[in-house]
């Protein structure tokens, strides 16, 4: 699929693309994964420099205007490098500070979505109620929380759903974070009796849920997108592979049984392509099936992690070895395949949003 990008989309695509060339790699992420830094710090401050954080905000709210669409080009791009950044998760929470407010928030630093989209936790979501201005519960499964200095949390209680403003530093509010097969962290967030000033209330009741379900849908596209970033990466590395290993004085690139195999991939690379940013268009346009923001997440989850698996495979028994580069955009990928909900579960969510009308109302 070749998008046709207007002149603004191009520039934006093409200095992702310098910025992971400049600043990721597989080399810098196993590095990274190495020292067990959860977070690529310099890549982060240039992405702050250019605006990105504020890319889904509105003009009239301080942001750049985008749309969900432009970002993942940026986010595809930046993925292809292994880009350890949380760009989906700092814009999304921007997005949601100014659709709340009507002004982005320069002040707290990076502010991260604490949320549990519907798919994450099929059978039981997590929930933290808030009630006579105080946080009680829990949430999992949190990238970045390690670095926030504050989070967008979705909350229920006394009747009505809201959003609040949490600083890291709140009394009462701990944080335990492990870190990922790929070196990425993910955090429990345990509140306990955290107090909710009127002033980090940035929503309530209809406004607060119909935020709270863009923010689920943005991170889950978001992290589709970055596993097809991974995929791509992965069978580029792998076909320029095949055309210099040599067995039986041949190419491997010239089997045909493995020229089947990488044809099947850059189909099923391209098919999700072409998916998901018909939904990422029909998202800005206000149009998105939540039903098809699932069914975005289940195939990138089945497809890219195939796709890549499909990559270490064909690179023989080397590929197996932490050294090899092609392991990264692996393990890379297994983390992205769970991140926001997994195959299983977004199937689940898909059939029970298109078999059952009252199931739309999450």
């Amino acid at each position: 699929m070749e998008l046709l990008l207007n002149e603004q989309q191009t520039l934006l695509r093409d200095a992702a693309a310098k910025l992971g060339a400049a600043h990721g790699g597989a080399k810098r992420a196993r590095l990274l994964r190495l020292a067990r830094a959860g977070m690529d710090q310099a890549a982060w401050t240039e992405m702050v420099e250019a605006g990105w954080l504020s890319a889904l905000a509105s003009e009239d709210a301080g942001g750049l205007g985008l749309g969900a669409f432009d970002l993942a080009l940026a986010l595809e791009e930046t993925s292809k490098t292994v880009m350890m950044t949380p760009l989906i998760e700092a814009a999304c929470a921007n997005w949601a500070f100014a659709e709340a407010q009507g002004a982005l928030d320069h002040s707290s630093g990076l502010i991260v979505p604490a949320t549990s989209p519907p798919a994450q936790n099929f059978n039981g979501r997590q929930q933290v109620q808030l009630n006579d201005g105080m946080l009680e519960g829990a949430l999992s499964f949190i990238p970045f929380a390690d670095h926030a200095e504050a989070f967008v949390v979705e909350t229920t209680g006394e009747g009505i759903a809201a959003l609040c403003l949490t600083p890291r530093s709140s009394d009462g509010l701990t944080i335990e974070t492990v870190h990922n097969v790929d070196g990425s962290t993910s955090s429990t967030l345990t509140f306990d009796q955290v107090r909710i000033g009127e002033g980090q209330v940035l929503a309530r009741g209809e406004k607060a849920a119909a935020i709270a379900a863009k923010m689920h849908e943005l991170l889950s596209l978001g992290a589709s997108v970055e596993l097809l970033g991974v995929a791509q990466a992965a069978l580029d590395i792998t076909l320029d592979y095949m055309k210099l290993r040599q067995q039986f004085g041949k190419p491997i690139g010239s089997f045909q049984a493995l020229q089947h195999r990488a044809v099947n991939c850059y189909v099923d690379l391209e098919l999700n392509r072409s998916l998901i940013y018909a939904v990422l268009s029909a998202w800005d346009a206000g149009a998105a099936h939540p039903a098809m923001v699932s069914a975005v997440k289940a195939r990138l989850s089945r497809c890219g992690l195939d796709t890549v698996r499909a990559a270490l495979q064909l690179h023989g028994a080397i590929g197996y070895t932490d050294e090899h580069d092609i392991g990264v955009y692996y393990k890379r990928a297994v983390a992205l395949a769970a991140k926001y909900g997994n195959e299983i579960t977004h199937v689940g969510r898909f059939s029970a949003l298109t078999t059952s009308p009252s199931a739309m109302q999450e």
